[in-house]
């Protein structure tokens, strides 16, 4: 207080508190300078804090525009030494070579002299230029023109892949790897394309040509386009050929004065009263055709010289019936470059049955074919007016697996025309040719989910069941032991234990693990079970998860010497699913695990992690995972379209009783199941040398955790119990799968009686010592 009277007396100005000081005593001197002292100014408010300014997001400065292709594909040194009478100035000779030079077909830079003409092809002079000067006809290395169209930020290397295989294992789930990104990766691998390619032409191209091959080329009003088509089958080096040119009803009669300007015996031309469509065109065709061999063109198509020549005797080679190659992808189409405006991608990939069920990746224009395949398979079917060369690719490759050959052999310029008949990707979302797709099926069943979504599962064709018989009736007679672990999910496992019921005619045995379900679904469980006369049901008396269950199980069962499924209760099973994972283990002793397609429903948010090359409103298999990274070896068994993988999730698992003898229960110590399926499996390559194989033959639709979802990802102690209970709302699945209709209960013929469930076994005692984790389960 006092410091507070001294600091007002010491306010008051000097003379004032000398007369006070005189005047007052001492107290009430203080008193009155108080009071005539003026209040002190409020403390000025405390200045905010200014706010740190973003920092602006870093943007990549603008490309210098790109100087037009033909320019950069333009040597003027070399030009002008060849041609003495051009002006020395690179523009000046640039601007002669447009305006005179390359109409004379002169050759733009040294790269175009490896141009071959074929003996007894004559070329019109006034379409001379469309071979001299196209980079793709004068065999020009294509990373020469494709370092052009390179963006310059991407002018470094991933590590995506850096050898071929690495290319060809990723590509076999994402053909359009080669984007218009354009890393040196890809330059690397485009290179190696056109080494292939060199060396099988030089090994070809002293072969007999004895084989003639039919070129349908299909087109309408394209007479201004349809020259370079023609032009490219004319600098075949393969000889032996003959070209359908079908008009699909032009308006005028430009087109056939086109064709009529080239003067060789081997070109025909046939023109329809009407527009009929691809299909009809197609089918024309081939009626007036007489090749033992046949191959497809569009008019905005253009072969590599040698895309026959490689085709037929890679065919021959390898007795196969279809091949297809390497099919570039371009934007728009530069006249003077000979190439496209924009690069978008070279598409590619080894045989992926599956994924060509969800997108056409093989286009009909890389594609040639036996002619007798069609008496076998049909025609174009006219009936669909969308996706008609997809559906005859499925078809085709459906009677005889077709030979990926690694060459660029191919190129598509798509926006020359709003109409082309090459359609890929999105394009073919035509519910008519799913159905035709689903009609060629032996069996089919819908089925929908809580959302209301109706979906339809079908097996594999009646055609390819066929020829895959008479190898299953090879198979010996041996029991399998089907494990399937479950919690909450009694209408999920009831249509799972049906449909395994319906399509499974070898011995088997089913042992549910229930997984601490609630009483009212146990009793249920209990008498789901009891109703198929080889199906036993053991009790979890706590929610453990999925490893858990299965350890339980493989005590159960650690007495027999039988194989061992491990499946997931939300799947459902298609014809001769179990056959097929058997026939890989009985085919190759050093496969400790086989596994089938594991399909999921259209719409799943999954399937384009796993397989980034897969249209998502379709079915889509998901063991061939970009996601895992799982592909060793794409060309593993070619005789019989096996996969060698690094791992494969326990959804659907076919194992040898060894694997666990030698390696134990399933490691719940170290984490959840997901984790514990990638020890298992890398245990089985490392450990036991044991392979992992997958086979497209046999069909399992995998619904993604019906099961586990109803109960949330709970972290447990290291010991005991589960303490922590799901709410509520976590019991609530994602809903009832109502089959539209369901079989009978039934169990196959000679199915054996029920085992007792061994009392004592040396898996039992490891359930004591597992920790008890329940995350739920991922894939």
């Amino acid at each position: 207080m006092r410091a507070i009277l001294r600091s007002a007396f010491f306010s008051v100005p000097q003379p004032i508190r000398r007369a006070l000081r005189l005047l007052l005593p001492n107290g009430a001197v203080r008193a009155v300078a108080k009071r005539i002292t003026p209040p002190p100014p409020p403390p000025p408010p405390p200045k905010p804090k200014p706010k740190p300014k973003p920092k602006p997001a870093k943007v990549a400065p603008p490309e210098a525009p790109r100087e037009p292709t033909a320019k950069q594909l333009f040597d003027a040194a070399w030009y002008t030494s060849r041609h003495p009478e051009v002006p020395q100035d690179h523009e000046e000779a640039y601007k002669s070579y447009l305006d005179s030079g390359m109409r004379a077909g002169h050759a733009p830079n040294a790269l175009f002299e490896s141009l071959r003409f074929p003996s007894h092809t004559t070329i019109p002079h006034e379409h001379l230029y469309r071979v001299t000067a196209s980079p793709v006809l004068s065999r020009v290395p294509p990373t020469r023109y494709l370092e052009l169209y390179r963006p310059k930020a991407k002018r470094r290397v991933h590590h995506l892949y850096g050898t071929l295989d690495e290319y060809l294992r990723r590509a076999l789930t994402a053909p359009d790897l080669i984007n218009a990104e354009l890393w040196e990766n890809d330059l690397r691998v485009t290179s190696y394309m056109d080494g292939i390619k060199n060396r099988l032409a030089a090994e070809y191209f002293g072969r007999p040509q004895d084989t003639l091959v039919s070129v349908i080329l299909t087109t309408r009003n394209r007479a201004s386009r349809i020259a370079d088509a023609i032009v490219s089958v004319l600098i075949q080096s393969y000889k032996r050929w003959e070209l359908i040119v079908v008009d699909d009803g032009s308006d005028d009669n430009s087109t056939e004065a086109v064709v009529r300007q080239f003067d060789d015996t081997r070109i025909k031309y046939v023109r329809m009263d009407e527009q009929g469509g691809i299909g009809r065109a197609c089918n024309l065709g081939i009626e007036r055709s007489s090749g033992r061999a046949i191959a497809y063109l569009s008019d905005d198509t253009q072969w590599d010289p040698d895309c026959l020549l490689i085709s037929i005797n890679q065919m021959q080679s390898h007795g196969a019936r279809v091949s297809y190659s390497a099919h570039a992808v371009w934007d728009g189409f530069d006249p003077d470059a000979r190439l496209g405006q924009t690069f978008k991608t070279i598409r590619f990939a080894p045989f992926n049955r599956s994924l060509l069920e969800n997108t056409n990746y093989v286009s009909v224009a890389a594609l040639v074919h036996d002619r007798a395949l069609l008496d076998e398979v049909g025609w174009f079917d006219c009936s669909l007016e969308r996706g008609t060369e997809w559906d005859l690719v499925l078809r085709l490759t459906d009677a005889t697996r077709p030979l990926a050959v690694p060459c660029l052999l191919s190129h598509h310029f798509q926006d020359r025309t709003s109409d082309s008949a090459v359609q890929t990707g999105e394009e073919h979302s035509s519910s008519d040719l799913r159905a035709k797709l689903t009609a060629r099926s032996d069996w089919s069943q819908r089925f929908t989910t809580e959302s209301g979504t109706q979906h339809q599962a079908f097996s594999t064709s009646r055609q390819a069941r066929e020829r895959r018989r008479r190898k299953l009736a090879r198979l010996p007679a041996e029991r399998v032991q089907i494990l399937i672990p479950n919690y909450e999910a009694v209408h999920e496992l009831d249509m799972c234990l049906r449909s395994i019921a319906e399509h499974t005619h070898s011995p088997y045995e089913i042992l549910v693990i229930d997984n601490g379900s609630s009483e009212e679904s146990y009793a249920e469980l209990a008498t789901l079970c009891s109703s198929f006369e080889n199906v036993r049901l053991i009790q979890e008396n706590s929610s453990s998860g999925f490893t858990f269950a299965v350890n339980r199980g493989l005590a159960d069962i650690a007495d027999c010497n039988d194989k061992i499924l491990i499946l997931n209760n939300d799947t459902l099973v298609t014809p001769d699913w179990l056959n097929e994972m058997r026939y890989v283990l009985s085919k190759h002793p050093d496969a400790g695990m086989a596994v089938p397609r594991q399909v999921v429903p259209g719409g799943n948010k999954a399937a384009k992690i796993h397989v980034p090359g897969a249209i998502n409103p379709f079915e889509c298999d998901i063991n061939l995972s970009a996601q895992h990274l799982n592909i060793v070896d794409p060309s593993f068994d070619l005789d019989d379209d096996l996969v060698e993988l690094s791992y494969a999730p326990l959804f659907c698992s076919l194992i040898r009783p060894e694997v666990f003898r030698n390696l134990g229960a399933l490691d719940s110590g170290n984490g959840p199941h997901y984790r514990s399926d990638w020890i298992l499996c890398d245990s089985m390559r490392r450990l036991l040398r044991q392979r992992i194989i997958y086979t497209p033959h046999s069909k399992v639709y995998h619904l993604l955790g019906v099961a586990t979802r109803a109960k949330k990802t709970l972290t447990q102690p290291l010991s005991g119990s589960p303490s922590a209970e799901a709410s509520p709302e976590d019991n609530r699945g994602i809903g009832e799968l109502l089959p539209d209709s369901a079989p009978p209960l039934h169990s196959p013929q000679g199915a054996p009686q029920r085992l007792p469930s061994p009392e004592n076994n040396a898996l039992t005692g490891l359930r004591a010592e597992m920790v008890h984790p329940t995350q739920e389960r991922l894939t």
